[in-house]
């Protein structure tokens, strides 16, 4: 049996919070267009940042990654995150509202390691972002450029004390990710 993988670090609440606060704010921006919205909003439980997707795994295979992770994780130290930004991206064709995070070597390390150590590849571009939402692209093609909202700048910071093994399944209602097994950072 597979499942959808991936790495995650997961979002404090309050820093869940906030984003949430921000989804609504934008929202409600939107609303001199007939009241509509042109986003799908991420839920609230499913805002994490995404290190490194392992696409369909065998079930047995998860014990590799497991045991990879864990060796990882004893040899990274906990670190901070900044959330700087909030954009639509790719800016030339928006299909996402993202929440960029400050580049740091503690993040980027990380990042690479996991990269090397379950993937045997390493220097792949990596761009840390939350997906606050999807855009709805025949609605927001009907908006003049110039009348786009424009989303705010942020300054969130948050100590990244774990790592997690995720799983996606994908539902009618969208995804639903389930945390596998958390590994701890040394503090």
């Amino acid at each position: 049996m597979k499942k959808r993988v991936f790495i995650a670090i997961n979002l404090p609440e309050s820093i869940k919070e906030k984003l949430e606060e921000i989804q609504k704010k934008t929202e409600n921006s939107f609303s001199y267009f007939n009241g509509i919205c042109p986003i799908n909003w991420t839920k609230r439980n499913n805002l994490h940042i995404t290190l490194l997707f392992l696409g369909n795994i065998e079930t047995e295979d998860l014990f590799y990654i497991f045991e990879k992770m864990q060796t990882i994780s004893e040899n990274t130290n906990s670190f901070e995150i900044t959330l700087n930004s909030i954009n639509y991206s790719p800016s030339n064709n928006p299909r996402m509202v993202w929440v960029n995070t400050l580049k740091t070597k503690e993040l980027k390390d990380t990042q690479s390691l996991l990269e090397k150590d379950l993937f045997n590849r390493g220097n792949k571009e990596f761009n840390a972002h939350i997906t606050l939402g999807r855009i709805k692209q025949w609605q927001f093609r009907r908006i003049e450029r110039e009348e786009i909202p424009r989303l705010e700048e942020i300054n969130l910071k948050f100590k990244v004390n774990s790592i997690e093994v995720m799983e996606s399944e994908l539902k009618k209602g969208g995804a639903v990710y389930t945390v596998l097994r958390s590994f701890s950072l040394n503090l």
